[in-house]
């Protein structure tokens, strides 16, 4: 169907989604190879974030490919409430499966969830330029034992290789990153391609499930 030409974004109950919560990686890699939306909202629990990363925060093999197929890791750090204090709403808009419209910080600080805050930032911190993170967020990654490498990547200068790529891939687009025949014709070396496209971090395509955490 998909080589046919099925959209694999027109369904009410996202294609993908499906796939997420199935953690069914090769379908997962077939629809994002065909132009699923990596970066699609769930209406029915709606997040400040783009909802895929909900079900992949306990498996890196899911998050990589998310995060090399151009999810918006910046939106995860994109809270209005900075240094302030945050409310906390236990009961409000928040159950096990109702979400409310809820920023990233108060998802992964959850009880439940706390103690994958280390690892989750730092596999983000690849995918994107200088950040900052608020105040709830950064409470709780100061119990983690990844802490001070994030800590050091939070306060020093990203190298140039690793900025140049993300302006790169800001200029390439999603679609024609995920595109096999665009990078063929695409008049780069080899290595430089593999780089553009995190090679070092496609954890499915190197069958290195062992990082599932």
């Amino acid at each position: 169907l998909l080589n046919a030409g099925a959209l694999p974004n027109q369904d009410p109950i996202n294609c993908l989604q499906i796939a997420l919560r199935l953690g069914n990686y090769e379908l997962m890699n077939l629809l994002l190879r065909h132009g699923a939306n990596v970066n699609y909202f769930c209406r029915v629990n709606t997040t400040h974030f783009p909802s895929a990363l909900q079900y992949a925060l306990k498996d890196e093999v899911m998050l990589r490919m998310l995060m090399n197929y151009g999810y918006d890791v910046h939106r995860c750090f994109d809270c209005p409430r900075g240094n302030s204090s945050h409310s906390q709403y236990v009961t409000d808009g928040w159950t096990s499966t109702v979400i409310k419209d809820t920023m990233f910080c108060e998802v992964i600080t959850l009880s439940w969830l706390k103690h994958l805050s280390g690892k989750v930032v730092r596999i983000m911190l690849d995918y994107v330029d200088h950040v900052s993170i608020c105040w709830k967020l950064e409470a709780v990654l100061k119990e983690q034992e990844l802490w001070p490498d994030i800590n050091s990547i939070l306060t020093n200068p990203r190298s140039l290789k690793h900025l140049c790529r993300l302006k790169i891939r800001e200029c390439m687009g999603r679609l024609r990153l995920r595109c096999p025949v665009f990078m063929t014709f695409l008049p780069l070396p080899n290595c430089l391609k593999d780089y553009i496209l995190y090679k070092e971090y496609d954890l499915y395509g190197q069958e290195n499930f062992t990082g599932t955490y």
